[in-house]
C-alpha cells in the first residue's frame, strides 16, 4: 500500500489477475462475476489513472541549462 493508504499499482495489477482468473474459471455464479467485472474495471480504471500521473510526472522532467535536471510541477490528468 502506498502513503494514502491505497493499494500500489503493482497490488492493482494482481488483484486484476486474481478478478481474470475468477471469471475465467467458471465456477462462480452470474452474481460473483459480475461483482467480480465491476471490481475489475474499477481496478483498470485507477490502473489507467495511475500510468497517466506517471506519463505526466516523465514528461515534467526537465533539464536545466547548467546541465541539472529539475521537474516542473504536474498537472491532474483529470
Amino acid at each position: 500500500m502506498n502513503k494514502s493508504g491505497e493499494p500500489s499499482f503493482e497490488e492493482m495489477l494482481t488483484q486484476l489477475e486474481s478478478v481474470i482468473s475468477a471469471v475465467e474459471g467458471g465456477k462462480i455464479g452470474l452474481e460473483e462475476v459480475i461483482g467480480q467485472y465491476e471490481k475489475g474495471m474499477a481496478l483498470i480504471k485507477r490502473c489507467r489513472t495511475l500510468l497517466a500521473q506517471a506519463e505526466n510526472r516523465i514528461q515534467s522532467i526537465q533539464i536545466a541549462e547548467d546541465g541539472s535536471i529539475r521537474t516542473s510541477p504536474m498537472e491532474s490528468p483529470d
